[in-house]
């Protein structure tokens, strides 16, 4: 019996790990969050809601609070395991993360990011941040059918 088990453990082999080089494209990340829940405030939607009271979200600090005491008919509420993975939080859906820009000096130093043009920013400034930007082989999100031309 020994010797068979021997055997055993001699016949099954494990296949070497194969060793992929990266390349600066190849850093983007495979992005699957979790679907976004809404927590609302209590009358705050629906055909009798209370018009004062708007749709976003407020603890609720009630004695008697039915969500408060965590009633599941009245809705969900935010919790911890509402959180995406560390390494998808806070990345764009494309899978780099995105960079705020409000002129052509914030752009050195950029690589492996999007550009995201801030919304104050100009016509002219626009089109001297997109020209850098594709110099740089950069990616604007929100370039403009304008500057595109």
């Amino acid at each position: 019996m020994i010797i068979m088990a021997e055997k055993e453990t001699t016949t099954k082999k494990a296949a070497p790990a194969k060793a992929v080089a990266k390349t600066p494209a190849q850093k983007k990340i495979d992005v699957t969050k979790k679907p976004k829940k809404k927590f609302y405030v209590p009358n705050s939607t629906g055909k009798r809601r209370m018009k004062s009271v708007k749709p976003r979200w407020r603890k609720p600090r009630g004695v008697d609070n039915k969500k408060r005491i965590r009633k599941a008919w009245f809705g969900a509420c935010p919790k911890v395991g509402n959180k995406n993975t560390e390494d998808v939080r806070g990345l764009h859906p494309l899978g780099l993360p995105e960079i705020l820009v409000n002129n052509v000096n914030e752009l050195e130093g950029a690589e492996n990011v999007l550009v995201r043009i801030a919304g104050g920013v100009g016509k002219k400034k626009k089109a001297d941040i997109v020209a850098k930007a594709k110099e740089m082989n950069l990616r604007v999100l929100n370039a403009g059918e304008e500057v595109k031309k």
